[in-house]
């Protein structure tokens, strides 16, 4: 549908008079690149994070899950939050909490300070990864401006994933681990200055409704007894009470949270909405494509580091072209879903799936064409594929009341699916590893990497096959 020039030119009241558009796109952007690039970029400096603070095997992955949990389990929250209280207030308060917690995990001086800076930096990047795509739809509300501002908005998001792992390298090698977290400051404090001076508050309203604070704890904290008992597990086993206890604590705290939910006045998440199937499916996509990238990242900088005896610089690069064909596929997914490719995320599923099975062949002493170069290609293509086009095929057919809490729900699946995909797949790992050798060998250790890269190959199979059942029609 075409809009008048008129339409077009016409003042966002979202931005002060005079300033143009482009500005709010460019903090958009880069916010949204700086919190995808955050939960990627500490991937390389694991190893130093590790010997410099002392941290055991379960709090490392931790460094990754706590990013990543309070990223998903309050992304809800900040939606709402921005509708109720205006979309400048709870980016700039992102922005600040992101920036000083990026401070205080640079200045860490043990596991325990990291982890919960790490989890400040989620909560702030939660604010930022739903207040940014808000305020695009509020600078462009319609036209082709809009469409070209969320593609590059979904670009931004793609290059992030793909280059924060080399980035990561870069600092860790070149400077020090704690720079991972120090590089944020500079942006950070720059971006909420610049919002500071080009977006206008909201309108004093009367009355507005209150938020679900009592659903957002009850699924946050769900979330996390859920990863906390998956993880233990290695170390506990199934059978211990504390593992049986994490697990069983999950379930009743989802269960109050339907019941919450069913019941509020203002529900974070209003429940008929699991009625659309493109909301159970599209879920069941982009939080698989969540875990899968998450987790290959994770798993390919272990291996690395600790089989192959990479550096963290080599480590960076010999993941380059992986960043790269995970950037190009995502940009070239655009022209191809306009050339009538309408099956993308399928698609890009399977080639991914192809890549994780051929790195579950890699070797203890790997050659890096015959081994790494070919399957990290497949990798970063195949889920390039599906970054941009998931999300737009998820939300294809869902009503127009309906898009900002799709869009909030895939948001939060994503970021959740990284979570629990990190935890589970480190798990299995782990358990592999204990059962082929007691004794902690490089072989031992080698097959529990194999069990999950083939696990995750079957992750990106099971995404593929849930893009099948989305409609391109409203329902």
């Amino acid at each position: 549908m075409s809009v008048s020039s008129a339409a077009l030119a016409a003042p966002s009241p979202l931005l002060y008079p005079g300033c143009p558009r482009w500005v709010a796109v460019a903090v958009a952007c880069l916010s949204s690149f700086m919190v995808v690039m955050d939960g990627a970029i500490v991937n390389v400096a694991l190893p130093a994070m590790q010997a410099d603070l002392g941290l055991s095997a379960v709090e490392l992955q931790w460094v990754v899950d706590a990013y990543l949990l309070t990223l998903g389990g309050f992304m809800l929250l900040t939606a709402r939050a921005s509708d109720l209280y205006g979309r400048k207030a709870i980016l700039q308060s992102g922005l600040v909490l992101f920036t000083l917690a990026s401070l205080a995990g640079g200045f860490a001086g043990s596991g325990p300070a990291l982890l919960a800076a790490r989890a400040f930096q989620g909560l702030g990047a939660s604010a930022l990864a739903t207040s940014t795509l808000a305020v695009i739809v509020a600078v462009h509300p319609n036209g082709s401006g809009r469409e070209t501002a969320i593609s590059l908005w979904a670009a931004s998001s793609a290059l992030a994933a793909a280059f924060g792992v080399t980035i990561g390298g870069v600092l860790t090698a070149f400077a020090d681990w704690r720079w991972v977290m120090f590089v944020n400051a500079p942006v950070g404090a720059l971006l909420s200055l610049i919002v500071a001076a080009s977006l206008k508050p909201p309108a004093p309203a009367a009355q507005r409704p209150t938020l679900d604070l009592v659903g957002a704890l009850a699924i946050t904290l769900c979330l996390g007894s859920f990863i906390l008992g998956v993880t233990q597990s290695v170390h506990w086993g199934w059978e211990s009470p504390l593992v049986r206890g994490a697990l069983g604590g999950a379930l009743a705290l989802l269960v109050l949270f339907v019941a919450v939910e069913a019941r509020v006045e203002q529900p974070l998440v209003r429940l008929g909405i699991f009625r659309l199937r493109n909301i159970l499916f599209g879920n069941a996509l982009v939080m698989g494509l969540g875990a899968a990238l998450t987790a290959s990242m994770f798993l390919l900088s272990v291996v690395l580091q600790r089989i192959a005896g990479y550096g963290a610089l080599d480590a960076g690069l010999a993941m380059l072209p992986m960043s790269l064909s995970l950037a190009v596929a995502a940009i070239a997914s655009r022209p191809l879903r306009d050339a009538g490719f309408n099956r993308l995320p399928f698609v890009g599923g399977l080639v991914g799936a192809v890549g994780m099975a051929w790195l579950s062949r890699i070797p203890a002493v790997p050659d890096y064409v015959a081994d790494l170069l070919g399957p990290t290609l497949l990798v970063g293509g195949g889920l390039g594929l599906m970054i941009m086009t998931a999300t737009q095929a998820a939300l294809a057919g869902v009503p127009g009341k309906d898009v900002g809490l799709a869009s909030g729900l895939l948001n939060t699946a994503r970021q959740l699916g990284g979570a629990v995909g990190v935890a589970a797949l480190a798990t299995l790992a782990q358990a592999v590893a204990r059962d082929a050798a007691g004794d902690g060998s490089v072989a031992a250790a080698l097959a529990g990497y194999h069990a999950a890269f083939l696990a995750t190959a079957a992750v990106c199979v099971t995404a593929a096959l849930a893009s099948l059942f989305l409609r391109r029609s409203p329902e």
